[in-house]
């Protein structure tokens, strides 16, 4: 897989074969498949009942709603990019419009992983040490983290 510079200051995932479309498909596996719930975490230090309650009416509703926004819309992308694909070769393209929504469903993948396995800074761990299916949530976590870093530094995060 690689990433391109698209002409109109985008980003072009190149999927090389069929197995990189399931990583990319693993972007909405991760966020959702582990049960963890990134807008409950983000107000999760609420103390006073009255502010908390309120949170969960008029705040975790709209958050909730806006993340599988995101993932929607990383999912459309994929599976239409993948079906012209036919599962070979082929590019997904995210423009200005959508920058959004993948650095938001990234996020969500990266932050459910790191719920799930606590990998930390990553500077303690040792990659033999790991049991495979550990080992391969870091690898998404760090594709994940690095398709992020790229957004960022082209401004569209």
């Amino acid at each position: 897989m690689k990433l391109v510079l698209s002409p109109t200051g985008g980003l072009c995932i190149e999927a090389e074969v069929s197995s990189d479309w399931q990583l990319l498909l693993g972007i909405l596996h991760d966020a959702q498949g582990s049960g963890f719930d990134l807008a409950s975490q983000v107000g999760g230090h609420m103390n006073h009942a009255d502010a908390s309650q309120d949170w969960e009416e008029f705040v975790l509703t709209d958050l909730r709603d806006g993340f599988l926004a995101d993932l929607k819309t990383v999912l459309t992308a994929v599976e239409a990019a993948r079906l012209v694909a036919a599962d070979g070769p082929g590019q997904v393209w995210i423009g200005r419009e959508d920058a959004r929504h993948w650095y938001s469903a990234l996020n969500h993948a990266r932050l459910a992983l790191e719920a799930i396995h606590h990998f930390g800074s990553g500077l303690a761990i040792d990659p033999d040490e790991l049991v495979p299916s550990r080992l391969a949530a870091g690898m998404r976590a760090h594709f994940y983290c690095a398709v992020q870093s790229v957004l960022l530094d082209l401004g569209l995060g």
